[in-house]
């Protein structure tokens, strides 16, 4: 009991008698039989309130001992059976969690992982990867602020994730490794890693790049293999030995058809190689025709003809085909843009087309033009001729906005020939270039851009424009300037997208262990998305005969479906909405590959590593009892007492107010039936 509290009581008492006195003793003259019971009353009474009031009370220190958190982390990925420990490792787990000493001195925390971390200690070896980087991150932030220390069993063969082989400083307790699984060294050749672009553009290359390793001895030679849908493109020999024991090949394949193809990696396997599953790697290349088809449409043969072709066509993305005006709708309708070259009459059916299929044009006009027939076919654009032909200069519009030319130029470019007349343009437009005649620039644009509803149109108003090419070259050696020019103009005529109320998103290629989805969005005739509508996915194997359908299910914006249960294989689907006429088309690939199976050893240098950085140990199966015996005398380990003070009141509440109660009454009816009130 504290000191302040003795003189606080000893107060009190004092107190309280000087208060009795008074009452009843000072100049009483009241019956002596009744003062000393009346003023035992009152003190009891006063004596209780000052007790309540100073509330004495004293501290109870008391001894806790708390356990340390052990937290035994166990591989449960598919590399333990494949390397047939999983015996050794249900074994191992039974000995540490079963111990008697453990758990008389930790608190035992069991968890299992694989792709991610599980509170469980059950143990089924059919995780499709390892990733022990993220598991003792998981447990570095739930025991943060504890006393804890760990036992990581596994083979020490991650497949995804950082490298933990360096995290050892980064968690806040000690871990303790042990090797699971067969450590002996075997030769191996192995591919490592591949990469790929997961597209490729028809009738061009697409590189491809893979490394190769080698562990072993020996020198040994192999064949490298690579197969384009079952056809052998690529061969070579490789020679590695112990100091050259790594090569990366890099090679170009030629995307000769569309879709999904298969790409076959493979080495021969060498004398006494134990694992031949890492020797091959298969992956998909969606092969996809983007050309852009542009068709140039004239009745006379001219140089601009050859000058347009040769420029579109630096772009191996475009191809030009040169047609007649009486070409039908059907073919037609092959081309993404139409190039005009000086409209006469027999282009009537050409106009028609444009306008009813709203395809984005090229005008090029001269003297050979009818503009009597172009003002009637053409809408927002008109112009009067005065029948006389004319010189017509280029000058670059610095403000010209809709794409990049700040590296075209037109210097000492020669003069067009066009014809002289006024333009009215009734469309929005800009002007890259404008007229200068006879050295005055004109208001009149040589060459505009319009764009509307109707989608995006050019007007150059002369002929004569391989002469432009010709000078290009003049100037720079080259004819980049020019044809850079055109494409850019090209470009911008033919991405004129009109937004589509489905689409749908979903990958080409879908790894082993990835996530598996097919997403889509609707929208409706606002372009507002519509959560109500009814999404439904049909699907078709392509080389089985599997048939299934599946619902689009609403997510936060857009709805999706998992696909993760597919087995691999290539797959066609639709996506369509009911009550509709929208739907969607796609095909996608799933591909069979076992990370877990490339590894033919346990990797105890990593483990040893991690376990050296965080102040713990390595140790093999055969030296489980080292590590028992370890964690149950290290003094880093011991459990940590804790003093708890406890705060303790001397007095009861209520019966102290119990007593004061009953005093004061007590005292009340004495005074009562004596007369003394």
């Amino acid at each position: 009991m504290q000191t302040t509290t003795l003189v606080g009581l000893f107060l009190a008492a004092l107190i309280t008698l000087l208060i009795v006195f008074y009452q009843y003793f000072y100049k009483s003259k009241r019956n002596r039989k009744l003062q000393i019971p009346l003023a035992v009353l009152r003190f009891i009474g006063v004596f209780g309130v000052f007790l309540l009031l100073l509330n004495p009370s004293f501290t109870k220190t008391s001894l806790l001992s708390e356990k340390q958190d052990l937290i035994i982390l166990l591989d449960d990925s598919y590399s333990i059976k494949s390397g047939d420990a999983e015996d050794q490792m249900v074994s191992l787990r039974d000995q540490l969690t079963n111990n008697a000493e453990l758990k008389e001195r930790f608190d035992l925390f069991t968890y299992s992982f694989g792709i991610g971390l599980g509170n469980s200690d059950s143990l089924s070896f059919d995780e499709k990867a390892t990733n022990i980087s993220k598991a003792l991150s998981s447990v570095n932030s739930a025991f943060k602020g504890n006393t804890a220390s760990a036992v990581l069993l596994s083979d020490g063969n991650q497949t995804i994730g950082e490298a933990y082989e360096f995290m050892g400083k980064a968690v806040n307790f000690p871990v303790n490794t042990m090797v699971v699984g067969d450590t002996t060294t075997y030769t191996d050749l192995r591919i490592n890693q591949v990469n790929a672009n997961r597209y490729a553009f028809l009738e061009n290359t697409f590189p491809l790049e893979f490394f190769v390793s080698y562990q072993g001895e020996a020198p040994i030679r192999s064949n490298i293999t690579i197969q384009l849908d079952g056809k052998t493109v690529f061969r070579e020999i490789l020679d590695l030995s112990d100091e050259k024991n790594s090569k990366k090949i890099v090679t170009a394949l030629q995307a000769n058809s569309v879709g999904l193809k298969t790409v076959d990696i493979a080495l021969d396997p060498i004398q006494g190689e134990r694992n031949t599953y890492n020797n091959k790697r298969r992956l998909s290349i969606e092969v996809i025709d983007e050309k852009t088809r542009i068709g140039l449409v004239s009745e006379v043969m001219h140089p601009d003809l050859g000058a347009l072709i040769k420029a579109i066509e630096s772009n191996s993305q475009r191809s030009v085909g040169l047609v007649s005006p009486n070409i039908s709708k059907e073919e037609l309708s092959e081309y993404n843009m139409l190039i005009l070259y000086q409209p006469t009459p027999s282009f009537s059916g050409i106009l028609q087309y444009v306008q009813d299929a709203k395809i984005n044009t090229f005008t090029i006009t001269g003297p050979n033009t009818n503009w009597n027939f172009l003002n009637r076919a053409q809408k927002g654009i008109e112009r009067t001729s005065f029948n006389q032909d004319e010189e017509i200069l280029a000058v670059l519009n610095p403000s010209f906005s809709l794409f990049d030319l700040s590296n075209f130029s037109v210097d000492d470019f020669p003069p067009l020939e066009g014809s002289l007349g006024d333009i009215l343009i009734t469309k929005p437009y800009e002007s890259i270039l404008a007229q200068q005649i006879k050295g005055v620039v004109l208001q009149d644009p040589l060459l505009p851009v319009l764009s509307d509803e109707t989608g995006r149109h050019a007007y150059l108003f002369g002929e004569n424009i391989w002469k432009w090419r010709i000078q290009s070259f003049r100037n720079d050696q080259n004819f980049k300037n020019f044809d850079t020019f055109i494409n850019k103009l090209i470009l911008y005529l033919t991405t004129d997208q009109k937004r589509e109320r489905l689409s749908v998103t979903n990958e080409f290629i879908y790894q082993g262990i990835t996530e598996k989805k097919i997403k889509a969005s609707f929208f409706d005739a606002t372009y507002v998305f519509d959560p109500s509508a009814a999404l439904k996915l049909s699907l078709k194997g392509l080389n089985n005969d599997f048939v299934d359908e599946r619902i689009l299910f609403l997510g936060d914006s857009e709805y999706e479906v998992d696909i993760n249960d597919l087995p691999a294989g290539e797959y066609s689907f639709t996506v369509s909405v009911e009550g509709t006429d929208f739907t969607k088309n796609g095909r996608f690939s799933i591909e069979d590959f076992d990370l877990e199976q490339l590894f033919v050893s346990s990797d105890y240098r990593k483990l040893s590593q991690l376990a050296e950085t965080s102040t713990g140990r390595l140790y093999f199966p055969d030296q489980i009892e080292n590590l028992i015996e370890d964690l149950s005398s290290d003094t880093r380990y011991l459990p940590t007492q804790k003093s708890v003070e406890n705060v303790v009141s001397l007095i009861d509440f209520r019966i102290i107010l119990g007593i004061i109660i009953l005093a004061f009454t007590a005292e009340w009816f004495i005074r009562k039936y004596n007369g003394l009130i």
